[in-house]
């Protein structure tokens, strides 16, 4: 027998502990009492009769197995005499400690008890009874059946949720995941085995193959921050992927300690098949604007042809001109790669080409590189305001046979943006330029509908500024 199992008084007087005690247990907070060897009692406190509501005889079977009244484990089964946690002390001479029972009392009540029972053995130890300590952990029950109930309703809650959400502790194990998370995987997880996700297989957008400690939940664990706006592919055991936009974010104790994260799968399936059809719609539509300004252009250089009026001529040769511009800027679009928003550098590279294509035997056009990009609604009036100015240095500047030589430049200066057409001509004022015709009137006003002006200098030759603030691209 070890000597931890023998109570220090076992080797003075075990038999004293059997005795009446002193009047201090009763001052004890919790319930005691002591039985011989065959499980009488030999004395307790008032504390241990309220709580089994009477009070025995000395000599009485022990009340907790004697069936004077019933006995339940926490399953709500009636535990038999031989099966109580004395029963047990009793014949084996081993200790019992923190066990739980559910005592019925005559009045039908029941009340959750925690029970510490040791043995009482003599010097050559042998056991002669046992005491047991007990106190009433009902509304410690309740308490804890209370936090079952509302973990068991946020875990339907959770379950009812259609987006994927697990937990895992600060190593990366899985403490935890609903059930969109399980038919996400394709199979049930493991809790405490699996690592970082609840995943298959992971990629990259482009479909590069992503390894788990580097999967988004590994890093919110790994750096202690939360991980954003990173999207991947979940590759499922039976071969389908799926686009997940991932919300890890680290948990940690009241003393700043990792302790785990949470994560939070949101299936942008959907949201990917709705933007390939608006991008194949958007594209189609392009297509057929495309299409359709470049018969209206073609249409029109026809009439201009086939017309002998020199008035109608001039009109058609300016509404060519402007279509086209507006084609080239129309393409630039359908060329961009974001459909709220275009590139400066190739947009003016696109409408400079296209005006050299125009005036390839009366004007040199060279552009100045230009960087950032402008929201869509800009792109017609800049090509338009392009146009008219090129079409005004060709008619105006041009000096005998030598072909005009014309610079363009679009570059952002302070809070505002600057278009500038220069040329080698003599000049002008901008009264008289406005008064020349209703090009340049056409360009004051799309400045007026960029929010911006429009002004005419000399600087060895004719200089237009066209001046509007920078806007705002929508996204």
């Amino acid at each position: 027998m070890s000597e931890q199992h023998i109570p220090a008084w076992a080797f003075k007087d075990p038999q004293a502990a059997l005795n009446a005690p002193s009047e201090f247990v009763e001052f004890l907070p919790i319930a005691v009492y002591a039985c011989d060897a065959d499980g009488r009692v030999r004395w307790f406190n008032q504390r241990a009769a309220q709580l089994w509501g009477r009070e025995p005889a000395i000599g009485d079977d022990a009340e907790l197995f004697c069936g004077s009244f019933k006995l339940y484990d926490l399953q709500g089964t009636i535990v038999r005499r031989e099966e109580t946690p004395m029963a047990y002390v009793l014949r084996t001479g081993e200790p019992v400690h923190g066990r739980e029972a559910v005592v019925e009392r005559p009045d039908g009540n029941r009340v959750f008890a925690m029970v510490h029972i040791d043995p009482i053995k003599d010097a050559d130890g042998k056991l002669v009874g046992a005491i047991n300590c007990f106190h009433d952990i009902t509304e410690l029950h309740k308490a804890r059946e209370q936090i079952s109930e509302g973990g068991a309703i946020i875990r339907q809650i959770f379950d009812a949720l259609p987006i994927a959400i697990y937990t895992t502790d600060a190593k990366g194990l899985l403490t935890f995941y609903n059930r969109a998370a399980a038919e996400l995987a394709g199979r049930k997880p493991e809790i405490g085995k699996d690592e970082w996700c609840v995943t298959w297989k992971l990629h990259t957008p482009d479909g590069q193959p992503l390894a788990h400690e580097n999967c988004p939940m590994a890093t919110a664990l790994r750096e202690e921050r939360p991980v954003r706006g990173v999207e991947a592919i979940v590759e499922r055991p039976d071969g389908t992927r799926i686009p997940m936009l991932p919300f890890p974010t680290p948990v940690h104790d009241r003393a700043g300690k990792l302790a785990g994260a949470v994560n939070m799968l949101v299936d942008i399936s959907e949201q990917k098949e709705a933007e390939s059809k608006q991008k194949m719609l958007l594209s189609e539509l392009n297509h057929r604007v495309k299409n359709n300004m470049q018969m209206l252009h073609a249409l029109l250089r026809s009439a201009q042809r086939e017309t002998a009026d020199a008035e109608a001529q001039r009109a058609l040769s300016q509404a060519t001109q402007r279509v086209g511009a507006m084609a080239a800027a129309q393409q630039a679009l359908y060329d961009a790669a974001t459909p709220v928003s275009f590139g400066i550098e190739e947009f003016m590279d696109a409408l400079c080409r296209s005006a050299q294509d125009l005036y390839a035997n009366e004007a040199v056009i060279t552009r100045e590189a230009a960087h950032g990009t402008l929201p869509n609604d800009a792109a017609m009036p800049i090509a338009l305001i392009l146009n008219e100015l090129i079409a005004n240095s060709v008619k105006h500047a041009r000096m005998g046979v030598a072909p005009v030589q014309i610079g363009v430049a679009l570059f952002q200066e302070g809070g505002n943006w600057r278009l500038c057409v220069t040329d080698d001509g003599p000049g002008f004022g901008a009264g008289k330029a406005i008064r020349r015709g209703s090009g340049l009137g056409l360009v004051s006003g799309l400045a007026s509908q960029l929010c911006g002006s429009f002004r005419v200098g000399r600087e060895s030759g004719a200089r237009c500024i066209v001046e509007f603030p920078v806007p705002l691209i929508r996204q």
